[in-house]
């Protein structure tokens, strides 16, 4: 179960699914990229589709990927549209190594790794402050950044001028020893972006196979 609640903790979606395209195991991320029916859904038959069309369709390559060889091994790059307008998820599908061979359905034989560009960043001032020795307002701004804000925005959340501001922006490139903003916001999503903090357990929406049987799925 420590393999689930990690894979819970990225901010990565993670489908894996049989070779009819049916979802065994959704992660956390992807469990609410899902729910919310904006690009991605699953049937009432536990199948995995799009809710616009998308070319080439996910269906055909969870397929191929299910009945790919060992020397055809690859991964296909996808873009999905959705129905909101937000930018694009993009979709790694990526066959699990010799899985053409498989013909229990409960064999995971496809992994579909989900990004979501839209995604918010979690609150981590705690984190930053931890990691880097940033004071609660420094922290509180560069967590701010993360999410996408600009300096005007940060300086009217946290009710202070743009002078004081720049004075804390400056002082965070000291402690994580950068010089401007966009290498701070890339590093600082790097290095604790990707994993959810706090992450409170969920009900998911399959019956979770054991992690064992996934690793023999893939040797």
């Amino acid at each position: 179960m420590a393999g689930f609640e990690a894979l819970d903790l990225v901010n990565v979606g993670l489908l894996v699914t049989n070779m009819g395209g049916q979802l065994l195991l959704a992660n956390h991320t992807a469990e609410q990229i899902l729910d919310t029916r904006d690009g991605l859904e699953v049937t009432t038959g536990e199948t995995v589709r799009t809710s616009l069309k998308s070319s080439p369709a996910l269906n055909l390559l969870v397929e191929a990927a299910s009945k790919a060889q060992p020397s055809e091994l690859g991964d296909a790059i996808l873009a999905i549209r959705r129905p909101s307008g937000k930018r694009p998820f993009t979709l790694v599908i990526r066959p699990v190594q010799a899985a053409s061979s498989a013909t229990d359905p409960s064999t995971p034989t496809t992994l579909i790794f989900i990004l979501d560009p839209e995604f918010p960043v979690e609150t981590a001032e705690e984190e930053l402050r931890q990691l880097y020795g940033l004071t609660s307002t420094e922290a509180c701004l560069a967590n701010l950044l993360m999410e996408g804000k600009t300096l005007d925005d940060c300086c009217e959340i946290l009710g202070i001028r743009r002078s004081t501001a720049r004075t804390h922006l400056q002082h965070v490139f000291e402690k994580v020893g950068v010089q401007r903003q966009s290498e701070l916001v890339s590093l600082l999503l790097k290095s604790i972006g990707l994993v959810r903090t706090g992450v409170k357990k969920s009900k998911s929406r399959t019956a979770k196979p054991s992690i064992g049987e996934v690793k023999e799925a893939g040797k």
